[in-house]
């Protein structure tokens, strides 16, 4: 049987709401009065109801992190783990927890959202994607409840954590340009995303700058976490011109093309190079061993959570931006 405040008051000799204050170390409760509760709760193995205490203190100390797609396709991909572990460490660190949150639509974000702001169960949210033209976004910026966005927005009333992506679509072009390629695929773009509108506008610019045109038909669309590389790639095989390079949005997509040009007879990288981002623990030992760039997942993750605490703590509203460093790590898959 669970045991209750009124249990605790009833062997310490005290009203609950005495035992209340405990729990919520008020100072007008004498330190020999708090000893002797604290004491008897130890020995009757209480633990304090969250949703009790959150009444007396006006705190749940739960973070809502809102994450997309079906909850088996995000987290079957290396990234969102890293990045939940990020934030979990920080969290656990500081005393909070978090609840998290699948969502597959807009719409469906929007309502969650809604349930987790006004329904008293979190002090602050994390959203872990950026869109355009966000309605959750604006949803929080009007309602003034606490949230940090992990990718970049144009919303100049939102914090937000994230890489640099045009730069690192920059300096992935820039290298399969440095090793001679002219005909450069993107694979992966995803619109309305921020981050593979980023990256694409970096792979954009560094054609631009070394004068080699743009050509749409070498951008390859995708939908957001749910498709594969592998039926994306087929996609570029059949075309009449066959680039030479192909930079992957993401290493999950980069492994499936790597498979549609090896059962095409093709081989990486002699005649078609490839590179993905991410840079997941398998990118070292796939056959060939896969350039990448490194983003720093869990680092995403526990800045986002120093930066919701410190908007939750803050009565002053300020916002904030902050650029976690990536790495390109180049390997065998794109060096002739």
């Amino acid at each position: 049987m669970r045991v209750t405040i009124t249990d605790i008051a009833k062997r310490a000799k005290v009203s609950p709401s005495t035992v209340s204050r405990v729990i919520a170390d008020n100072p007008r409760i004498s330190a020999a009065t708090k000893e002797k509760v604290l004491r008897i709760m130890k020995e009757m193995n209480y633990h304090p109801n969250i949703i009790a205490r959150s009444l007396v203190n006006q705190t749940t100390k739960i973070i809502g992190v809102v994450m997309p797609g079906m909850a088996e396709q995000s987290l079957q991909h290396p990234f969102y783990p890293e990045l939940l572990g990020g934030i979990a460490s920080m969290a656990n660190n500081q005393g909070y927890k978090i609840l998290l949150a699948n969502v597959s639509t807009v719409d469906e974000e929007r309502e969650m959202v809604k349930e987790l702001t006004f329904g008293g169960i979190t002090e602050g949210i994390i959203l872990l994607t950026s869109r355009d033209d966000n309605p959750t976004v604006d949803q929080l910026v009007k309602n003034g409840f606490p949230f940090v966005v992990i990718g970049r927005t144009e919303n100049p009333y939102v914090n937000w954590v994230d890489n640099d992506n045009f730069l690192i679509g920059y300096q992935l072009a820039t290298h399969f340009i440095e090793q001679g390629h002219q005909e450069i695929a993107f694979l992966g773009y995803s619109p309305g995303y921020m981050v593979t509108r980023d990256r694409l506008n970096g792979y954009k610019k560094a054609l631009q700058e070394h004068n080699i045109p743009f050509d749409p038909a070498l951008v390859i669309e995708s939908k957001f976490i749910s498709d594969n590389g592998y039926d994306l790639m087929k996609q570029i095989l059949v075309k009449e011109k066959r680039p030479t390079g192909v930079i992957a949005c993401d290493d999950l997509l980069a492994f499936g093309a790597i498979r549609a040009i090896h059962e095409a007879g093709l081989r990486v990288p002699e005649d078609i190079a490839v590179a993905g981002i991410n840079n997941v623990p398998l990118a070292d030992y796939y056959n060939p061993p896969l350039t990448s760039v490194k983003i720093n997942a869990f680092s995403l993750g526990t800045k986002a959570f120093e930066m919701l605490r410190t908007i939750m703590g803050s009565e002053i509203q300020s916002y904030n931006r902050a650029i976690i460093p990536a790495e390109l790590v180049v390997r065998s898959s794109t060096q002739r």
